[in-house]
């Protein structure tokens, strides 16, 4: 009973004031304490308190416990609540947080194939490839005016060729004839004698 009186006083030594009426059951618990103790009769070195004033004391405690614990009780909930919405939150970050380093790797990134490369590294190759192409196409370009003008030159050399080729066998068919002649002179000549 003792310790349930000094774990009672020291819980209402800390609960705060609620109002300053005059009324006995607005004022604060160490004061009702008080004033019952400076209210109640010496016997011998005993205090006598009055069944009523004690009576009025203890609902007034029970009040304050009860008005004290729906107060915790509320304080709890809403601390769990709060609990709640910052795991609430704190799941939201870290999905948002991933959610944004995917989208920050996507845009900072180029999926070919399959194969994911950073922008600067597909802007090197891209224009490296660009480049080489060029570099072909140049090479080819020049292989092409090269070939065409020995082609023109092949086919220059050849039409001359062809004409000096028509030019001797024009000579030849000539000389042949002209053998000829004398030959079926000769034969002639040879019958004739």
């Amino acid at each position: 009973m003792k310790s349930t009186i000094i774990f009672l006083l020291s819980v209402f030594f800390t609960v705060t004031t609620y109002s300053q009426e005059t009324t006995v059951q607005e004022k604060t618990i160490d004061y009702q304490f008080r004033t019952l103790y400076k209210n109640s009769n010496n016997y011998q070195e005993y205090k006598v308190v009055a069944k009523k004033a004690y009576g009025v004391l203890h609902n007034n405690v029970l009040d304050s416990l009860k008005k004290t614990n729906s107060q915790i009780q509320g304080k709890n909930t809403l601390i769990d609540s709060q609990k709640s919405t910052i795991d609430t939150l704190e799941k939201d970050n870290k999905n948002l947080n991933t959610e944004l380093a995917t989208a920050v790797n996507n845009e900072s990134s180029i999926s070919i194939f399959g194969i994911q490369f950073a922008k600067k590294t597909y802007s090197l190759i891209l224009f490296s490839f660009i480049l080489l192409l060029i570099v072909a196409l140049a090479i080819f370009i020049y292989k092409f005016r090269s070939s065409n003008v020995t082609t023109t030159e092949a086919k220059s050399n050849l039409e001359d060729i062809e004409n000096e080729f028509d030019l001797f066998r024009k000579k030849s068919i000539e000389r042949e004839q002209k053998i000829r002649r004398e030959l079926q002179d000769e034969i002639i000549k040879n019958r004739t004698n």
